[in-house]
């Protein structure tokens, strides 16, 4: 099949993050003359690394699913849902070569910046430069620029976004991580930014450090961060099903009882993160050392920034209590725009899952089990505000009940359109 060259570069490495990471962590390993046995084995582990974490965040995303779908049904709540993944594909069916374009150029520009300047964050999560590229190219498009111009300010732009996002979390992320080894490419850097500020800000008084989980008289049962997990998703599930109407549980998942399905549901998301985090560990320790030899001999100084999920590790139980305050968080504004009237913005399981675990994990350090809470519900509740300020912009391309999940693409989509009338 003939392929001309933006198809090759949006379906090729930028469109398998698995094989951008393994092709750079061959660069690495060959720029540091590492014996033959050793690149491969870098190389390969690094792929598999980031598939372990694709397939658990598939297997985590599949449970979260059937939760919204369980959440709407009980609920009977219909409105926008935030979702990266959908509006991308939308976004693409009338502006792949555009986003294509848009992608190569942000790509270059990028590492120009990080070559040349002291922004030296290397931004390696491709799905999300798929995501703000669909961002831009719809918001340009919409505008009166020619094509050429939308493609190259479009690539400044997603430049733009790809050095400052890693940029504004690492005063946070540096905490969590205790350097400056790896940085967060993941374009919420605005929600850690809100975390991390609000966690500071009511840090324990007896405690500079991040304070220890206190044992409790069920910790000999939940010292393992994946019977929490499950614990956590059992009770969500159910707790949902029970305001379900009668028969209707049954009727989505094959005629079993909503305990058998709760139960089931909360094993497939456990078994998820454990995957994720396994993946994680792998990746990690491939492709940090890796990184190093493009650091050395191509951005001297350069500090990878990996995905979100990296910082699951590093507090396992915050991440989950992170997920499940920040998606109470966006409850909160539900009902906030439902009483005003406003466009209703149903929170994201998925993104909310994502965004607000990395938010909870960097609250926790920033300010313990109080920074946790309180940052984590405000974090929610401004991930499912903001884009209702968006909403009308993507609308107007015809982009109805989907929308742009985390902070920064609303942002980045409100900053844009302004400047853009601005100017016309």
């Amino acid at each position: 099949m003939n392929m001309n060259a933006s198809q090759w570069f949006s379906n090729g490495i930028l469109g398998e993050p698995a094989l951008m990471l393994g092709f750079i962590a061959l660069i690495g390993l060959l720029l540091q003359k590492q014996p033959a046995q050793k690149v491969m084995s870098g190389t390969i582990k690094t792929m598999i690394g980031f598939k372990l974490m694709q397939i658990g965040a598939n297997e985590t995303g599949s449970s979260l699913s059937n939760m919204s779908a369980v959440i709407q049904n009980s609920f009977q709540i219909i409105g926008i849902i935030p979702h990266n993944e959908t509006i991308t594909a939308m976004a693409q069916m009338n502006y792949g070569e555009e986003m294509a374009v848009i992608m190569l150029v942000g790509m270059i520009v990028h590492l120009v910046i990080a070559r040349f300047t002291p922004a030296k964050y290397i931004f390696l999560a491709g799905h999300h430069i798929l995501f703000m590229s669909a961002l831009l190219a719809s918001l340009l498009i919409s505008s009166s620029l020619a094509t050429w111009q939308t493609m190259l300010i479009g690539g400044v732009l997603l430049a733009a976004a790809m050095t400052a996002s890693p940029m504004i979390s690492q005063r946070y992320v540096r905490k969590v991580v205790g350097g400056d080894q790896l940085a967060i490419a993941h374009f919420n850097s605005l929600g850690y930014l809100l975390s991390g500020f609000v966690g500071s800000l009511v840090k324990p008084r007896r405690q500079t450090e991040r304070p220890p989980l206190k044992k409790t008289k069920l910790s000999s049962l939940f010292q393992d961060h994946m019977v929490v997990i499950f614990g956590f998703t059992f009770l969500l599930f159910a707790s949902a099903s029970v305001f379900s109407p009668t028969g209707s549980i049954e009727s989505m998942f094959a005629g079993r009882h909503f305990i058998v399905v709760s139960i089931i549901q909360a094993t497939w998301f456990a078994g998820g993160c454990y995957i994720v985090l396994a993946g994680v560990r792998m990746m990690l320790s491939e492709i940090v050392p890796a990184f190093k030899g493009i650091a050395d001999r191509i951005v001297p100084g350069a500090i990878p920034a990996l995905d979100c999920p990296v910082l699951f590790s590093y507090a396992p139980i915050a991440a989950v209590t992170g997920f499940l305050l920040s998606f109470a968080g966006g409850f909160v504004a539900m009902a906030v725009m439902m009483q005003l009237q406003y466009t209703v913005i149903i929170p994201g399981v998925i993104p909310n899952f994502f965004s607000g675990g990395a938010a909870g994990v960097i609250a926790y350090h920033m300010g313990g089990k109080r920074g946790l809470v309180i940052a984590s519900l405000l974090h929610g509740f401004v991930m499912s505000m903001l884009p209702v300020f968006l909403v009308p912009l993507l609308s107007n391309l015809g982009y109805l009940r989907v929308t742009f999940a985390d902070i920064d693409f609303s942002v980045m989509g409100i900053i844009v359109d302004a400047v853009m009338k601005w100017f016309s």
